[in-house]
């Protein structure tokens, strides 16, 4: 009988009856974790994505790109934890729900998935390749990987919240003809409408501009000073897409009329972080730069939670269809076990997180490359 089965069995024990521990409870605070743990990953996998978007704007040759690489190579893989962790839990606490994104988001996920290895596998052998086209092919697959992975993300993300044509039994359903079964791009084009779009812009520059702090943060040099002219250009793409996905989520979404009381205080917190980073970048305050994009990404995620809540996929053939966090929650002995694992292994992760931040807490400049670390 292991450790974590004592505990769960002593707790099962001692308070047989309590509501506390009862699945619509759970339910509720699987909820919120799992919000949590995307928020996480938004935040640190934000900026390793938003750095490979503006790989190309910020590095004009070999040496500059190096230092994006250098900045990212010792943290991309720890930050993808958070991702795998959300995945797990989402499995764990929601299965059915679980079982219906994926299904339905099979082929973005997979197109995700792909650019993902693909941004690590150009991260490993660009580090060891001598050979200028391939450092070069490597860089453009870095960056491509990761401005389609941000896209369909984002893309992926406005279409939970504006909602997808699913039956009673969770199952995608794709308009076409009686006697043909839909084809490979309905599959990956059903969830494109012009706030799904939006979202996937919006992510875009979001990250960028992400990305951006981080490095501002973490380069000095012509880095720092390219950063510092791209930003107006950033910042404006970023304010624009984020007004457009705004206005048609308050056309297309209708959840977003009914925002909670943490929905608007997030909202304006959000609103608020946008300006100070303005504010923070004039005044040349790295960490006050960082701490605005991280804020504000971390409310965009918010934002999505108490949007769709108490809803995990909403049904655009039938509201009745919706599966909510209560149709979809999992047994009161695999959340109880669940809670226990999350309880004894997130400060493992977080203390990983930031020992490993902290080991690698110095600054990168392009000045300090020799020759043979340019690469």
């Amino acid at each position: 009988m292991t450790p974590a089965t004592l505990v769960i069995g002593a707790i099962q024990d001692a308070l047989p009856a309590a509501e506390i521990l009862a699945p619509d409870w759970m339910a509720h605070l699987w909820f919120i974790l799992l919000c949590l743990l995307l928020t996480g990953y938004a935040v640190l996998d934000g900026f390793d994505l938003g750095v490979g978007i503006i790989h190309f704007m910020i590095g004009r040759n070999r040496r500059e790109r190096t230092v994006h690489t250098n900045v990212i190579g010792p943290i991309w893989d720890g930050n993808e934890v958070w991702l795998v962790t959300f995945g797990g839990g989402l499995f764990a606490a929601f299965p059915l729900a679980y079982g219906s994104i994926f299904s339905a988001f099979m082929v973005p996920l997979v197109i995700v998935l792909f650019c993902l290895i693909t941004r690590a596998t150009c991260l490993e052998f660009r580090s060891k390749a001598d050979n200028r086209w391939i450092v070069l092919a490597c860089d453009v697959l870095f960056s491509l990987a990761s401005i389609v992975a941000t896209l369909v993300l984002g893309v992926a993300t406005g279409a939970v919240m504006e909602g997808i044509p699913i039956d009673q039994a969770g199952n995608l359903v794709l308009a076409g003809p009686a006697d043909a079964a839909p084809g490979l791009l309905a599959e990956i084009t059903f969830a494109l409408t012009p706030f799904t779009v939006s979202c996937g812009v919006l992510a875009l520059t979001l990250f960028a501009l992400h990305g951006a702090m981080f490095l501002n943060l973490k380069a000095t040099g012509i880095t720092e000073r390219r950063i510092r002219r791209s930003f107006p250009l950033m910042y404006v793409a970023f304010l624009i897409s984020f007004l457009v996905a705004t206005l048609l989520a308050f056309r297309d979404v209708d959840a977003v009329t009914g925002l909670t009381p943490l929905g608007i205080v997030t909202t304006i917190l959000n609103v608020l972080a946008i300006l100070n980073l303005a504010w923070a970048m004039r005044d040349r305050s790295k960490w006050r730069c960082f701490l605005a994009s991280t804020v504000m990404v971390s409310a965009m995620i918010v934002l999505f939670g108490s949007t769709i809540h108490p809803n995990l996929l909403v049904s655009t053939l039938d509201p009745a269809w919706n599966i909510t966090i209560l149709d979809a929650v999992s047994t009161r002995a695999t959340l109880l076990t669940m809670f226990v694992v999350v309880v004894v292994g997130i400060p493992f992760v977080l203390l990983y997180t930031a020992m490993t931040y902290w080991t690698f807490r110095g600054t990168v400049s392009a000045e300090d490359l020799s020759e043979d670390r340019a690469g």
